[in-house]
């Protein structure tokens, strides 16, 4: 087994997602908590009359975790060379790694231990830049993660909704002003003295403190109302697309990551490996499931991409592993599943229907061959071969 350099350990180690194992796992979950911690000690720092004692241990709190949050970020400076994105020769650079959007947070967040050192009194700098860590759990959190690409990637339709409101709301201040500035002249006097009504209108808050008081104004007020709904039905759409996208994106990313691991695709070009995941559905089953029965219809076939499958035939089992398939007997053979088939241990596998198993075969001989030479090879050993 390979040496592992001492960088390339405490880069698997700090870097969620890299390797599961017991001490990057120890080090997310401490990273979490302390996170948390440094949030609600920012919190608790505003409650009036705290004990000076109370208040010198929320200090030393702080402290601490700011000198934790220094260094991870050190260490992440030192481990960026291991990088995929920017370490190696033809990564992007430490410099561009600073900038990315986790390490631009992650200085934020040390930004309260020096204003502690030098400026101690700059309460209201320290408690912004304190909140801010919050936003470090994205590294943590994939749906966190997930919100932040969207926004990312949908920010130009967002700029526009977001100038079409500003536009509602420009027309309705001016529409106001012009209706009601001479009933009441201290409310609706200009368009800039309008626009505080026009928001908590378009908004649907409505306070009440400030409401038109002529039949014309309203009936202004309804249509302003109405517009403000089909504004935010704009956002929310964009947004809710934006979701569905990324989705489709991440299990495509994973799906053809299974698919590249199975003999049975090997030498399969791009564009056919992007059809096969279009039709593949990737399944999850945990250990000691059944996943097919013997006697069922066979409608659909499986790869196993991670696990391990317990093949029980009539008078022996035969163990299925990464890169193995079943379920083609009874799919290519038209008959109903041979052999009953259950998970050893946490399985993913894909799924692909009957159907599209033949349809693709039709397109891609190679594959039809490869399949129908590993059932061909399964059916001396056996009587009844695997499902």
């Amino acid at each position: 087994m390979a040496s592992v350099s001492a960088r390339r350990r405490a880069y698997e180690i700090i870097e969620p997602g890299i390797k599961r194992d017991r001490p990057a796992l120890w080090f997310e979950r401490a990273s979490i908590l302390i996170i948390l911690a440094s949030v609600a000690v920012a919190v608790a720092s505003t409650v009036e009359g705290l004990d000076l004692g109370i208040l010198r241990d929320l200090y030393a709190g702080e402290f601490a975790f700011g000198l934790f949050f220094l260094g991870e970020y050190a260490a992440r400076l030192w481990t960026a060379p291991e990088h995929p994105v920017f370490g190696g020769e033809n990564g992007r650079g430490v410099a561009a790694f600073m900038l990315s959007p986790l390490m631009l947070l992650d200085a934020a967040g040390l930004v309260p231990l020096f204003l502690l050192v030098v400026r101690p009194h700059a309460l209201a700098p320290i408690l912004i830049f304190q909140v801010l860590r919050f936003f470090r759990l994205a590294r943590y959190s994939p749906a966190l993660a997930t919100v932040g690409r969207v926004l990312s990637s949908e920010w130009r339709p967002l700029m526009a909704a977001g100038l079409i409101g500003l536009g509602l709301l420009l027309v309705a201040a001016t529409g106001m002003y012009l209706i009601e500035h001479d009933v009441q002249p201290v409310n609706f006097g200009s368009i800039p003295a309008a626009m505080y009504w026009a928001v908590v209108t378009v908004v649907t808050v409505g306070y009440g403190d400030v409401v038109p008081i002529t039949p014309l104004g309203k009936l202004f007020t309804g249509f302003v109302m109405l517009g403000g709904l089909v504004f935010f039905a704009l956002p929310v759409a964009i947004i809710a697309t934006g979701f569905l996208a990324e989705i489709r994106r991440r299990d495509f990313i994973v799906n053809y990551g299974m698919v590249a691991r199975v003999p049975a695709f090997a030498g399969l070009d791009g564009a056919a490996l992007a059809e096969l995941v279009s039709l593949l559905r990737a399944r999850k089953f945990p250990p000691n499931t059944i996943i097919i029965r013997k006697g069922e219809e066979g409608d659909s076939m499986y790869f196993i991409a991670t696990g391990e499958v317990e093949v029980v035939l009539p008078h022996q089992t035969v163990i299925l592993e990464e890169g193995d398939f079943f379920g083609e007997v009874a799919v290519l053979g038209r008959v109903k599943r041979t052999a009953t088939v259950i998970a050893r241990r946490t399985c993913e596998l894909l799924v692909l229907d009957a159907a599209d198993v033949i349809k693709f075969m039709e397109q891609n001989p190679r594959v039809e061959t490869a399949l129908r030479a590993a059932m061909n090879a399964r059916q001396p050993a056996q009587q009844s071969t695997p499902a």
